[in-house]
């Protein structure tokens, strides 16, 4: 590994940790499981939580679908724990570029894990790309290939370097390269891969073996060409880059380079740790080793083989030894267990380690020793070592947790060197003296004085023994099968479980974390957004949910966050890894699920079980959301109901007081349809021309066709004019012919409806007859509403239409209704009323404020208009004071107008006559004629 390590100076805001200070890291990757995500995460964790340090993986893409063909990246999300955690990872493209640069240039302690990290101060880490590359191009060249070309994505670090080291390759080889055999995918994901694969292979491949950027893209590849009938490896040989699992199950099995994805991982902890010291640990780092697995694809019928590849910094004199070529076991193991290389997972070792000078050797070095040992007692002593023994060994087979295909690589291996320790048997003499741990196989042994064996007796039992260790050791590569297989069915289990308790659960249960797996023991929340209450606007989050903890952690719920100060340190658990995961799918975003637990680092698919449940959980909230809009829609639509309901009630019952009012004043009234030519006539108006409802026609000729000859051009003209759009109402007085022949005087008047087009819609009118009309006329003067000389309203009808003014001008935007209030000097006369009433158009309705004060209501004016309009009135009136109160839309009620232009005219009787004054504007005036 490069890179040198010394002090350096940090942010003031931030002091250098000391040794042993217990610490909290943020690791922010796109997913957490997985076996790039996964195995990187669980490298970073085990240093870290040896050290005794916090470790909280911080989910930054939500939940998708693997068949997703080409998922993109998420929209830009707040980062959490700014305040909270002593230093940050970045993995890939968890951080969009923006927000990366943001948290480089705050100073926190921060490594970045396979992101470019062009113009950034943090350290990189990654892989070692060109020597697993290299390793691959060599070995496609030595099966004769000399077209190889290259399928992948290079927007991530990661696969551009393999890219640039497959082109190096290439040259350093003296091989062509064309433009056209490079295979560019739009992610790292099989979907695209497969795509790229059918349309190369309806135009014919140019290569005769390809190297893919990642597994995913070479099994993705070999699949969409096996579809398009191409034979694999023989028309097309495919070697991928990362050891998926996947690629194990593939056929032909997938030829791989595992870049150690865990050992990059420590690597990064290692760093981040002493970024936090305060340490300067340079740039750019770089794991020096990986390994190549030749598999089928690539064109190997001889099994799985496995080589470590050293870069010229690789750290090889690490191992206790460096691999003997004699000796195949050695290097082997170096492949299959190369994830506990240098390393050990217990604390309890390093302390070991520390106590006896550093002597212990590495874990894969101890086991090569136990199991030679075990081979070396049985040729010293020719007796089969005991089952506590081989226990033992298959103890130890497991706790290094073995590749896929680990029992394949060893077996062929173990067999050689058995071979040779047989020959080694044959030629040497009897032995009576044991080793060690001959002697401790011996006192096991029932035989307490075994007669020195012969050469034939020793190589059965190493041959023996050689089959007993096999045994052993595939005991212990299957443990971590079998255990992983226990684990997924308690995770179907779990997801069994978790996915009824979210379908059952109610509001309250899915925020209590009621639907959480019975097995799950660790600590969890749940925080959901909210606005901040101080109006400005912030998202923070309240935790609504705790499980496990104690009493801290139960503290916490109801509790608000911002999210620099998310996960608290109540909720993270210093035995395991603390996941947070958005609890986010589709176009939802509810918050963040805080679970403590594992990942499973050998799955292809990253969808592992804490995303699952964020998912399934944003699912049951948007469900709960949905469920709860409904209700409450129901609930409106039934008032909704109830309002109609008693509207049409109300309705019939003023249709009925109508038909009373219509009765009592034998009036006949009319309703005529526009749009359809129809006309429906009360029984009134039948009785009025002396016919039934029912014998009238429904048209307006039934009307018009009844007119007298001498004023029906009176009458066409006054409906052609309500037709035209006239705002002034129908009101012509005309002769009637009733069913006997005879012609009665009678008075029309109506008014017409527009639509929303503004065109005549319907016509609403009544016809009395004049006899009737003079009978009451006396009568109806006394109660009028508006005086039929001087058209002066009462005061009820001038405060009713000037509150409905205001109503409207709070409704209807841009609406304005002003008011004048004008002094004369003697009470006014009808003709002086006509004049001002003609000065003011048809918008222009008059009350009397006192015996010489009128005030005027201008509805429906703009403020240029009711100027003009209040100048006209100056000069109609002569000498009188014109005071314009402005638009009053905003006024608190009628009769407060009414009072401020009594208060207007009694100012401004003192100033000279004939002033118009603006409310808005006292000082502005304009002086009458």
């Amino acid at each position: 590994m490069t890179g040198t390590v010394t002090r350096m100076s940090t942010d003031a805001t931030r002091r250098p940790r000391q040794a042993g200070e217990h610490l909290t890291f943020g690791v922010l990757c796109p997913v957490v499981g997985g076996f790039y995500f996964g195995r990187s995460l669980a490298g970073i964790a085990r240093v870290l939580r040896a050290h005794g340090h916090r470790v909280v993986a911080l989910q930054t893409y939500p939940a998708d679908l693997d068949r997703d063909e080409f998922p993109g990246p998420p929209g830009r999300r707040p980062l959490l724990g700014r305040s909270s955690f002593d230093g940050f990872v970045v993995m890939t493209t968890a951080l969009a570029d923006a927000e990366l640069r943001e948290l480089d240039a705050s100073g926190v302690p921060l490594v970045l894990l396979g992101v470019r990290a062009d113009g950034l101060r943090a350290p990189a880490v990654s892989p070692d790309n060109a020597g697993g590359v290299r390793a691959a191009v060599d070995h496609l060249v030595e099966h004769g290939h000399d077209r190889i070309g290259f399928v992948g994505n290079t927007e991530q670090r990661d696969t551009l370097e393999r890219y640039d080291a497959y082109r190096a390759a290439l040259a350093a080889h003296d091989l062509a390269f064309s433009p056209s055999w490079v295979y560019r995918t739009r992610d790292n994901q099989e979907a695209s891969a497969e795509a790229a694969a059918r349309r190369l292979a309806s135009r014919g491949l140019p290569t005769t073996a390809t190297l893919a950027a990642t597994d995913r893209n070479a099994i993705g590849f070999m699949r969409g060409l096996q579809a398009s009938g191409f034979e694999l490896p023989a028309e097309q040989a495919v070697v991928g880059f990362d050891h998926a699992d996947s690629g194990a199950r593939a056929r032909p099995r997938l030829s791989t380079v595992d870049p150690l994805h865990d050992q990059v991982g420590e690597r990064v902890a290692e760093l981040l740790v002493a970024r936090a010291r305060g340490e300067n640990v340079g740039r750019e780092h770089r794991l020096g080793r990986a390994a190549l697995i030749r598999r089928e694809s690539c064109g190997c019928l001889e099994g799985t083989q496995g080589e470590l590849i050293g870069g010229p910094a690789a750290r090889v004199a690490a191992v206790s030894a460096p691999a003997d070529p004699d000796r195949p076991l050695d290097e082997v193991a170096r492949v299959v267990f190369a994830s506990v290389l240098e390393r050990s997972d217990v604390r309890g070792v390093q302390r070991r380690r520390a106590s006896d000078g550093g002597q212990r050797p590495a874990p894969v070095d101890a086991w090569l020793l136990v199991l030679r040992h075990l081979l070396r007692g049985a040729a010293e002593s020719g007796v089969v070592p005991p089952a506590a023994a081989l226990r033992s060994l298959a103890d130890r087979t497991a706790a290094l947790r073995p590749s896929q295909e680990a029992l394949e690589q060893i077996v062929p291996a173990l067999e050689a060197e058995v071979a040779a320790l047989v020959r080694e048997v044959r030629r040497r003499r009897p032995v009576v003296r044991a080793s060690q741990l001959g002697r401790t196989v011996l006192s096991r042994s029932t035989h307490r004085d075994p007669p020195a064996s012969s050469a034939v007796t020793r190589a059965d039992a190493v041959r023996a023994t050689a089959a007993e260790v096999v045994v052993a050791v595939a005991r212990g590569c299957a443990h971590g099968a079998v255990a992983r297989t226990g684990r997924l069915e308690q995770d179907l289990v779990d997801l069994y479980e978790v996915d009824l308790g979210l379908l059952r659960g109610d509001g309250e249960g899915l925020r209590r974390l009621d639907w959480l797996p019975r097995g799950v023991g660790g600590t969890a929340a749940l925080a959901l957004w909210e606005d901040a209450d101080d109006g400005s606007g912030r998202r923070v989050l309240r935790v609504v949910g705790v499980r496990g903890g104690g009493t801290a952690v139960e503290r916490l719920a109801g509790s608000v966050l911002a999210t620099a100060q998310f996960p608290p340190r109540e909720l993270l658990d210093p035995r395991s890894l603390t996941v947070v995961a958005p609890v986010a799918f589709g176009r939802s975003d509810w918050g963040f699920l805080v679970v403590g637990g594992l990942v499973d680092t050998r799955t292809t698919s990253t969808r592992e079980r804490y995303n699952h449940w964020a998912a399934m959980l944003a699912v049951a909230l948007d469900r709960e959301a949905l469920v709860t809009s409904l209700q409450e829609q129901q609930h409106a639509l039934a008032d909704s109901a109830e309002r109609v309901r008693a509207l049409a009630l109300e309705v019939e019952a003023g249709a009925e007081r109508a038909a009373l009012v219509s009765i009592a004043s034998h009036d006949g009234t009319w309703d005529w349809d526009v749009e359809t030519g129809t006309v429906r006539w009360s029984p009134a108006w039948a009785r009025i021309v002396g016919c039934d409802v029912a014998d009238l026609r429904d048209d307006p000729e039934e009307w018009l066709g009844r007119v007298h000859p001498e004023d029906l051009q009176t009458v066409h003209a006054a409906v052609a004019a309500q037709l035209a759009g006239t705002t002034e109402p129908l009101d012509v007085e005309h002769r009637l012919r009733c069913a006997d022949g005879e012609h009665v005087r009678v008075r029309c008047r109506a008014v017409t409806v527009l639509d929303a087009g503004g065109r005549p819609a319907r016509m609403v009118g009544a016809l009395a007859v004049l006899s009737d009309v003079e009978r009451y006329r006396s009568e109806l003067r006394g109660r009028a509403l508006v005086d039929p000389d001087s058209g002066v309203l009462h005061r009820s009808l001038f405060v009713d239409r000037l509150e409905q003014a205001i109503g409207r001008g709070g409704r209807v935007p841009g609406y304005g209704a002003h008011v004048l209030a004008v002094g004369l000097d003697a009470p006014p006369t009808v003709p002086a009323l006509h004049r001002l009433a003609g000065a003011l158009g048809a918008a222009g309705s008059l009350c009397a404020l006192a015996p010489t004060d009128l005030v005027v209501l201008l509805d429906g004016v703009s403020d240029d208009a009711a100027r003009h309009a209040a100048v006209r009135a100056a000069g109609a009136c002569g000498s009188a004071v014109v005071e314009h109160l402005g638009d009053v839309t905003g006024a608190p009620d009628a009769l407060e107008v009414l009072r401020r232009a009594g208060v207007a005219l009694a100012r401004r009787r003192a100033r000279a006559l004939g002033t118009v004054v603006p409310w808005s504007a006292p000082s502005e005036t304009f002086r009458a004629l």
